[in-house]
């Protein structure tokens, strides 16, 4: 009977032993601490500084990288809520792994792509910045008009711009405006290149060397003076008994380097004039001048061919007043088609000169 006894009870003491040791473990495993999501504060914060540089250049990718944060903190969330045996503690850092290992690769195709594109555009900056310089030095030169000054301003203004977005990171934009300066400046190194590309034709070049010959040996015959103007050279070249005396530094019309054709165009006459009269005191207002005889019958002849094919407006006029006067000196062509020179070398010019002596005007010599 006692047998019997014992028997029963060593089974039921075993049962109470078990069902402690269970509930211990449980409570030890329960009573430990969840991972703490503020372990994840340093990735959250590189992965928000990765989508602030990419929602700019890459809004695709900066959106892709908040998708995965937040998958990341559900993970995170998920297994701090979980009790200890149903965690799985490679979840979360393969989440936040997976989030940063993406940003890494957007960041870096991105920079990468901005490298390129900051070469580019330092070349194209450079390049621009050449052809921007030479038609700075242009300005006030014959064959440069208003809207050259204006073309320069404007791919100056590109070329500013596109620094200050390559500063902040826009590199597209910067390189668009890049683009545009490059394409005006191409067009100022076309216009300029157009204007002054007939001096070097030969058949231009022989007929005024022609001209140039005649005057001097008219002046060698008479042995009175004789004024030369080199256009291209911004010279006045003045000749005495057929030898060659001062030469002054010249300025021109605003069109100076094309041969004046009609009024209001600009440009300096091509051709052989004389002087006509010489004004002083209240007869000028340009301190002295020389008026000369242009519009002369070859400039009528070619003014009238231009009115007939309707290269100029009819009536417009072959345009007067064609002067050497004073008043130069600034170093730029501004005139209206006059040739101009400083006060002091427009009286040792006007000194020397009297009414008939001849002036031939060329492109150049």
């Amino acid at each position: 009977m006692l047998n019997r006894i014992a028997d029963v009870r060593e089974p039921a003491a075993f049962c109470r032993r078990f069902l402690f040791c269970l509930t211990l473990l449980i409570a030890v495993g329960c009573s430990q601490a969840p991972p703490d999501p503020s372990d994840w504060d340093g990735f959250r914060s590189a992965l928000q500084r990765a989508v602030r540089e990419l929602r700019a250049t890459d809004p695709g990718a900066a959106a892709e990288i908040e998708r995965l944060v937040a998958e990341a903190e559900i993970t995170t969330a998920r297994e701090g809520a979980a009790p200890r045996w149903r965690r799985e503690p490679q979840r979360a850092p393969a989440a936040w792994g997976n989030a940063m290992a993406t940003a890494n690769r957007a960041l870096a195709a991105v920079r990468s792509e901005q490298a390129e594109m900051s070469a580019r555009l330092a070349s194209l900056l450079t390049h621009a910045e050449n052809r921007i310089a030479a038609a700075e030095g242009r300005i006030g030169q014959a064959g440069v008009n208003g809207s050259h000054a204006g073309d320069t301003a404007s791919a100056r203004y590109h070329v500013t711009t596109a620094r200050k977005l390559a500063a902040g990171g826009e590199y597209r934009a910067a390189l668009e405006h890049a683009k545009e300066a490059l394409v005006l400046a191409a067009g100022l190194d076309h216009s300029w290149s157009q204007s002054v590309e007939r001096f070097s034709d030969p058949n231009r070049l022989a007929l005024w060397r022609e001209q140039v010959a005649e005057t001097i040996n008219d002046s060698r015959r008479t042995g009175g003076a004789a004024i030369i103007v080199d256009k291209l050279r911004h010279q006045l070249i003045l000749y005495q008994g057929g030898r060659q005396g001062a030469v002054f530094a010249a300025e021109l019309g605003g069109n100076g380097l094309e041969r004046k054709l009609h009024t209001g165009d600009r440009a300096t006459p091509e051709g052989r004039y004389k002087i006509t009269a010489k004004k002083s005191g209240g007869a000028t207002k340009y301190y002295l001048a020389l008026l000369i005889d242009y519009p002369n019958a070859a400039d009528l002849k070619r003014y009238r061919a231009a009115e007939a094919s309707g290269e100029v407006r009819r009536g417009t006029g072959a345009g007067s007043l064609i002067e050497i006067h004073g008043d130069g000196g600034s170093g730029r062509d501004w005139t209206d088609g006059c040739v101009a020179l400083s006060n002091a070398d427009m009286e040792k010019l006007f000194s020397r000169v009297r009414v008939g002596t001849p002036v031939t005007i060329v492109g150049t010599l």
